[in-house]
C-alpha cells in the first residue's frame, strides 16, 4: 500500500498541470495513468493555435509537457484505477497493481473515443479499423482507407492520412459537416479526399482483415459497400468515470460535475479537463482546469491540517 497527499489520476494536459502546480505547493503526490503520459494529445498530429507555439506537432508538445514534468522531478505511474473508496477521512485509490490511500484526489482521466457499436466493429479492431490516425496510418500507406466522422478531428485527420494513402474517403451521417469552415475547405480543395454525406455505416466486412464497409444513403435507403483496407473513426468520445460508481458526482451523460474551483460534491475530490461537463474541451481549457483543480486540492489539504 502507498500513501500520498493527492492522487492525480490521468496524465494528459489536465492532470500534468495538476501535478506541476501540486509539486510546487510541496504536496506529495501520485500520478496515474494506464497508458503513457499525453493523454488525447497523442491521437492526433498537429495543434493548432497554441499560444506559444502558432502550429506544432502533437508528438512535440507532448514531448515538452513531459519534459516539464521531468524537470521537477514528476514521474508518472502506470495503473489501471479499478475503485474509488473513503477510507480514513480520504480516500483509497485500487488500482490493477496497488492500493493508494490519500487525502485528496484529481480525477482527470479525460474520454475515451466512442464506438460505433455496428456489425463487425470489434472483430476488426486493429485489423483494418482504428481510433487514431497518426498511431497507426502508417500501417496503410497507399491503400484506400475511410474515415468516419464530421468534426474537426475527423476532417484534420483526413487531411494528415491524404499524406498517406492512396485515397480517403470520408463518412457522415448528417449532410454538412460539423467542423470549422477552415478545416471543411482544405478538405474540399484536397484531391486524394471523397466525402460521403448523409452516409452511415452499417457495418464492417472482410475475413482475416478489413475489406470494405457497408453503407446505408440515408436520403435513398439505399444500401452499398466501399472497398477500403482501412477505417479510423471519430464520432465523439465517452467518459473515462467508471470508477466513480460509489459517488453520485455525474451526470447522465457521465460527466463529472463540478463548481468553478473544480471541486464536487465530496469533500476533497476534485475534477478536470475532458472529464467534466463543459463548453468546450481544447488542450488549453483542460491545462486552465487542471491548475484550478490543484490549488483547490492544496487550499483543502491545507485546511485540514488547520484543524488537526
Amino acid at each position: 500500500m502507498k500513501k500520498t497527499d493527492i492522487v492525480i489520476i490521468g496524465a494528459g494536459p489536465a492532470g500534468m498541470m495538476s501535478a506541476i502546480y501540486a509539486m510546487r505547493a510541496n504536496k506529495e503526490i501520485i500520478l496515474l495513468d494506464k497508458n503513457a503520459p499525453g493523454g488525447r494529445i497523442r491521437s492526433t498530429y498537429q495543434v493548432d493555435n497554441y499560444l506559444g507555439f502558432g502550429k506544432v506537432t502533437a508528438q512535440e508538445l507532448v514531448e515538452k509537457m513531459v519534459n516539464h514534468l521531468r524537470d521537477l522531478g514528476i514521474e508518472e505511474t502506470y495503473g489501471f484505477v479499478e475503485k474509488i473508496t473513503t477510507k480514513d477521512n480520504g480516500f483509497s485509490v485500487m488500482t490493477d497493481r496497488d492500493e493508494i490511500t490519500c487525502k485528496a484526489i484529481i480525477v482527470a482521466s479525460g474520454t475515451n473515443p466512442k464506438r460505433l457499436r455496428v456489425e463487425n466493429e470489434e472483430e476488426f479492431l486493429t485489423r483494418g479499423i482504428s481510433y487514431c490516425a497518426v498511431c497507426d496510418g502508417i500501417f496503410f500507406q497507399n491503400d484506400d482507407v475511410a474515415v468516419i466522422g464530421g468534426g474537426d478531428s475527423a476532417l484534420e485527420e483526413s487531411i494528415y492520412l491524404s499524406q498517406i494513402a492512396k485515397h480517403v474517403t470520408i463518412i457522415h451521417d448528417l449532410d454538412r459537416f460539423t467542423a470549422t469552415k477552415g478545416i471543411v475547405e482544405r478538405v474540399k480543395d484536397n484531391p486524394k479526399i471523397t466525402c460521403l454525406l448523409s452516409t452511415k455505416v452499417i457495418g464492417f466486412i472482410g475475413t482475416d482483415e478489413l475489406q470494405a464497409i457497408r453503407l446505408i444513403d440515408l436520403k435513398t435507403l439505399k444500401e452499398s459497400t466501399l472497398p477500403v483496407q482501412g477505417a479510423f473513426i471519430y464520432v465523439g468520445n465517452e467518459v473515462d468515470a467508471d470508477f466513480l460508481t460509489e459517488y453520485n458526482v455525474v451526470d447522465k451523460m457521465g460527466y463529472v460535475r463540478v463548481n468553478q474551483e473544480m471541486a464536487t460534491k465530496v469533500p476533497g475530490m476534485f475534477a478536470c479537463g475532458d472529464i467534466t461537463k463543459k463548453d468546450y474541451r481544447f488542450i488549453v481549457t483542460a491545462i486552465s482546469d487542471g491548475a484550478i483543480a490543484a490549488l483547490s486540492a492544496v487550499k483543502y489539504l491545507d485546511s485540514l491540517i488547520k484543524t488537526e
